[in-house]
């Protein structure tokens, strides 16, 4: 059965807060591929976006874009910050709870009491919520694809998979990061916070790099860098970029496993 297994457990746990976060996520990105039409017969989408100043293109993500095209509007509207936001957010929740969550509830020695060591509970947990999260991931590219559909809008659906792959890779760091910290420190909100600061900081520090020198020499720092760089959605998956990001959570979640399993539970 599947709660026999705490990987099912956590996937039931997950799975009601998994529905409504990718509910929410299909009807936005359905919501902007479907009214693209209406959006560029209405206004001239690009020539307002060549009057923005550059400080606030950089901060919205449009200064190299096209937004003649459903990917352009994407690539302004929803990929540069809502969607990391959204899907980093997501994962952060997830990921200071996994722990966390349990000292909090006063359950975690119930479940150390069974046959399951620190980390095989902490790998069982964090496999279950990252499916939770590409769960979500998969419900924006479902709601893209069927909203250019009923507008009848043409758009590159490998080029959304593209880039929403690199957006779950960056969620899984800010989620692992989360988890590393709430190892740490078995603090869920004191994790959420700091994992939440970072996904911030790193989206600043990679829009203001093309405007401000000092930041420009140190852009590779931000996980944004390797998520946008590429430009995804009108050049498709860069395997480097999908690689660092993937390095970058992999090693965060070697640090949670380390962190948790030293750490003093009864302190």
């Amino acid at each position: 059965m599947l709660l026999r297994s705490l990987f099912g457990k956590t996937l039931r746990d997950l799975r009601w807060p998994t529905f409504w976060a990718g509910a929410a996520v299909f009807l936005l990105a359905f919501y902007f591929t479907y009214a693209f039409p209406t959006y560029s017969s209405a206004f001239n989408l690009q020539e307002l976006l060549d009057k923005i100043p550059p400080a606030m293109k950089a901060l919205i993500g449009g200064q190299l874009m096209d937004v003649s095209t459903v990917n352009g509007f994407l690539n302004i509207e929803l990929f540069p910050f809502m969607l990391p936001a959204i899907l980093g957010g997501y994962a952060i929740a997830q990921g200071s709870g996994l722990t966390a969550g349990e000292e909090s509830r006063g359950t975690i020695d119930v479940l150390l009491s069974y046959p399951v060591s620190r980390r095989s509970l902490v790998v069982q947990k964090a496999v279950a919520a990252t499916l939770a999260v590409i769960v979500v991931a998969v419900a924006v590219w479902l709601g893209a694809v069927l909203g250019a559909g009923a507008s009848n809008s043409a758009v590159d659906a490998g080029d959304i998979a593209a880039g929403l792959v690199l957006a779950t890779l960056l969620a899984l760091d800010v989620g692992a990061l989360a988890l590393a910290i709430a190892g740490w420190r078995g603090n869920r909100s004191g994790a959420a916070g700091i994992a939440a600061a970072v996904l911030v900081v790193s989206y600043f520090i990679n829009a203001l790099a093309p405007l401000i020198d000092t930041i420009d020499s140190i852009k590779q720092v931000s996980i944004f860098y390797w998520y946008l760089e590429g430009d995804p959605l009108r050049h498709g998956l860069a395997l480097g970029d999908a690689a660092v990001l993937a390095a970058v959570a992999v090693v965060l979640f070697a640090a949670a496993l380390v962190l948790f399993d030293r750490r003093n539970l009864a302190a």
